[in-house]
């Protein structure tokens, strides 16, 4: 290169870097003023992640035809990033990569090359999605056009330049490069004097398509490129199983201004690519809540780009007046909405976040499961709602109700506490002050204790014990709910009051093997309580039981004729990977037809219940259990199987409630003690 062009490449280089380097000192600034989070703990475990998650792609290729394209473009630029740097410096110096790393070079030309196809081979894919599928989850935006237009320029001006650069210098490593060999003979006719002016053109063109698109991705969507691997190794390594306990003694609780977000969650708003996979099971989203989790991250993204936080980075205080939740939407501000992708008013947004769309989720987990990017929400609704119920009391009448219940009796229903072993009664079942040294304390939980339909589970799994000479006990009138609810409820004072009372409790008697029917029981003891000093092994109740049945100690001989489909609680499946053993039960009853639905095993869709909603009204769109009954439905199963209380509850409404009475409702546990030998 002449002495001229790398001096207007330095000064190219020179203003394209500082203008990165500003904007990406603007970011962390922000990140920066964000409630201070570890994430540095366990590094090997972290880069395993980083190495199947974002390498490897894990979650991404669960759509196979995106996951194709996806991986073909990221290996690509993967791939591409060394000739990226190769081509910086030879605009700098004059330095021709290829040449200069002699064998190596030839090799990585060769690896460039066929990338380069495929990376075009990715964005025809992609460009067909657009064009032709159109997955209703997927929104043409502009940028997402730009960005698939800037990356297709990259790679073309990369083959024209160097099938250009082959005929004017006949280089060593033509050989080595198929695809450019070909584009070189495409180019023949152009003369000696076209070729020069295209490598030439191209050349610039290329680098300056790299320039720009590397500052025009902070300020799009896509901004993901720079984000994703930081993002998935930041990641919380136990999502939503463990939501992270409040300092009960703060003077502020709960989210709601942007700078109460801890700066992992601010990365999360930078981080999402508008995908809309957490879109495609989600209950709120198919039944027509406010609540879309998409919609969510990125209202809070827009939210945080016109926050000037950055000025907290000059210890500066961040605006107070800019509330989350309450208060008017400021006149023309980023949260006027497309009426069709949002169908409520302006008037209905009640500050920047309405408080509908912070009650309507299930917890469910979905969203996040699905994210190949890491990117959380529960902890950030259950941040919000931890704001209105404890600092505002600002919550629904009715989790007030099931709020005393817990607080006055040990359980939402408000029943008394004296009757909690009522269920028990004649089936001899021992207590752990009589039996202490009980293998398994089963903790029955409320729904299990009072509820007709969850007594009924209580004494099949006691059944099925006491067929397999399983040693274990109960608290009896010593138990007390775990007040999950409570907890996604936002009321963290009433949960670790509760946590700590059933910590000791448990640790007085020595427990130490805990098996409950309840999958919200089973996620708080096992996963919830080892921050407050409870260690247990804990179960599912379909774990043990299907372990037993393995293990030849109990024997499931009687035939029970159903045809049924089984629904997966979202506690059980994706919050505890649970999802074999509950059909290994179904798969040794004698004369049970499993038809699967099809969203079934860790995509299932919730019933509703999760995240407090059970005791909550349903006042906006459709009911979500009945939306999941239709699925079931779809399957012409008579009988629709669960493994847990809340799920057997909310199905069996909706049969009644959409006028299918005839579709029963029962426990996997029911069916294996029918089918007991005689």
């Amino acid at each position: 290169m002449k002495a001229l062009e790398i001096a207007l490449f330095w000064i190219m280089t020179l203003g394209a870097g500082g203008f990165f380097a500003w904007t990406m000192r603007q970011r962390l600034a922000t990140l920066k003023a964000g409630v201070a989070d570890n994430r540095f703990d366990q590094p090997w475990v972290r880069l395993k992640g980083v190495f199947t998650l974002a390498i490897m792609q894990k979650r991404m290729v669960r759509d196979k035809y995106a996951g194709l394209y996806h991986i073909l473009i990221f290996w690509g630029f993967c791939v591409l990033s060394l000739r990226t740097i190769g081509l910086v410096l030879e605009g700098l110096f004059g330095w021709h990569m290829t040449e200069a790393l002699g064998g190596f070079g030839y090799g990585y030309q060769a690896t460039k090359d066929i990338f380069e196809a495929l990376v075009i081979l990715g964005l025809a894919l992609a460009t067909f999605r657009r064009l032709v599928i159109k997955p209703w989850r997927l929104e043409n935006s502009w940028d997402a056009w730009a960005t698939l237009s800037l990356i297709g320029g990259l790679m073309v001006t990369d083959l024209l330049a160097d099938g250009a650069f082959i005929w004017l210098h006949n280089p060593a490593w033509k050989t080595w490069a198929p695809v450019s060999l070909f584009v070189a003979n495409l180019l023949r006719p152009l003369g000696g004097t076209g070729l020069l002016v295209l490598y030439k053109s191209m050349w610039w063109l290329h680098l300056a398509i790299l320039y720009f698109f590397a500052n025009f991705l902070p300020y799009s969507k896509h901004f993901h490129v720079f984000t994703s691997l930081f993002n998935i190794y930041f990641r919380e390594l136990e999502p939503n199983k463990n939501l992270k306990p409040m300092d009960l003694e703060a003077e502020h609780f709960g989210i709601n201004k942007i700078q109460d977000f801890s700066w992992k969650q601010m990365l999360d708003f930078y981080t999402c690519v508008e995908c809309g996979r957490c879109l495609e099971n989600c209950p709120t989203t198919l039944t027509g809540k406010p609540l879309r989790p998409k919609d969510f991250g990125t209202d809070l993204r827009d939210y945080l780009k016109a926050t000037p936080l950055d000025q907290m980075g000059q210890d500066k205080p961040a605006p107070e007046d800019r509330p989350l939740i309450g208060g008017p939407v400021p006149e023309g501000s980023v949260w006027k909405r497309d009426e069709e992708a949002a169908p409520w008013s302006k008037e209905q947004l009640e500050g920047w976040i309405s408080q509908d769309t912070i009650w309507a989720c299930t917890s469910c987990g979905y969203c996040e499961w699905a994210c190949p990017l890491q990117i959380s929400f529960v902890d950030k609704l259950v941040g919000m709602r931890r704001y209105l119920t404890l600092e505002e009391s600002n919550f629904p009448d009715e989790a007030q109700t099931a709020f005393k219940g817990m607080e006055r009796q040990g359980n939402p229903w408000n029943l008394p506490q004296a009757d909690r072993a009522k269920w028990a009664e004649g089936l001899e079942v021992p207590t752990i002050a009589d039996n202490p040294d009980a293998e398994y304390l089963f903790w029955v939980g409320c729904a299990g204790s009072y509820d007709a339909a969850g007594q009924k589970v209580s004494k099949s799994l006691v059944k099925l014990l006491k067929a397999a000479n399983v040693s274990f006990a109960i608290l009896g009138k010593e138990e007390s709910c775990t007040c999950e609810s409570a907890r996604r409820l936002g009321n963290e004072y009433l949960f670790q009051t509760a946590t700590e009372t059933n910590v000791e409790l448990l640790k007085g008697h020595g427990v130490k093997k805990v098996i409950t029917n309840c999958p919200h029981c089973l996620n708080t003891l096992k996963n919830e309580y080892p921050a407050f000093g409870g260690d247990f092994e804990v179960v599912h109740g379909t774990e043990l039981v299907s372990k037993l049945i393995s293990e030849g100690r109990i024997k499931l001989e009687q035939t029970v004729d159903v045809d049924l489909t089984y629904h997966d609680p979202c506690y059980l499946s994706r919050y505890n990977g649970q999802v074999e053993a509950p059909r290994a039960i179904l798969d040794a009853i004698p004369g049970v037809k499993l038809t699967e639905m099809e969203k079934h095993g860790e995509a299932t869709m919730c019933c509703g219940a999760g995240g407090g909603r059970f005791w909550l009204e349903e006042h906006l769109g459709k009911r979500v259990n009945h939306e999941r009954f239709e699925q079931a439905l779809e399957t012409k199963a008579t009988t629709i199987a669960v493994g847990c209380p809340f799920c057997n509850v909310m199905l069996n409404n909706a049969a009644g409630e959409t006028g299918h009475e005839g579709v029963a409702t029962t426990d996997i546990l029911e069916l294996a003690a029918k089918a007991l030998k005689a």
